[in-house]
């Protein structure tokens, strides 16, 4: 399978594997931290239940926090690198700034779309790249606090909830 040339997609002398590489670490980082849902939901499911003698019996009076507050800014990472990506595109276009200043060659050329296209497509890539991860994450997130929360300690109108959130009603 022959490789893509990512190097039409960025301006000329920038490497677009050490930009793909500093990307990846970025998701990384941002997937680690995302994980801290998961050790909050553990700790909130850990609490639902007391110990009876040598058992753990589930205390059906306790309520499971709404997954707006469990979930709270686990998906803050890949925002952030979202907003750097943005950073990127800054860069890329000042980077023709720089230097023998081919900005005015990259006007005259005959494809007016040769300079957004260097500046903009790595970043953009990104940006979608980072809200699918988050959405992803985030219906994942949802399916395991609604499978696993026992439905006693279930408040209800989680999904209503979490899109008042996203939305910004009520705060």
């Amino acid at each position: 399978m022959p490789k893509y040339d990512l190097h039409r997609h960025v301006p000329p002398g920038l490497d677009p594997a050490q930009e793909l590489g500093w990307f990846a670490g970025g998701l990384g980082i941002s997937l680690l931290y995302s994980l801290g849902f998961l050790i909050r939901y553990d700790n909130e499911y850990q609490s639902l239940f007391v110990w009876d003698g040598f058992m753990k019996t589930l205390d059906t009076s306790a309520v499971m926090p709404d997954f707006v507050q469990i979930l709270g800014g686990s998906l803050n990472g890949f925002l952030i690198l979202a907003l750097c990506m943005v950073a990127v595109a800054v860069y890329h276009y000042s980077y023709y700034y720089q230097g023998s200043k081919s900005i005015y060659l990259m006007r005259r050329l005959p494809s007016r779309w040769e300079l957004p296209r260097r500046c903009l497509t790595l970043p953009l890539l990104g940006i979608i790249t980072c809200l699918c991860i988050a959405l992803l994450l985030l219906l994942i997130y949802y399916a395991v606090y609604m499978k696993f929360t026992p439905q006693a300690c279930l408040a209800p109108q989680q999904w209503q909830k979490l899109w008042s959130a996203f939305m910004g009603v009520g705060r």
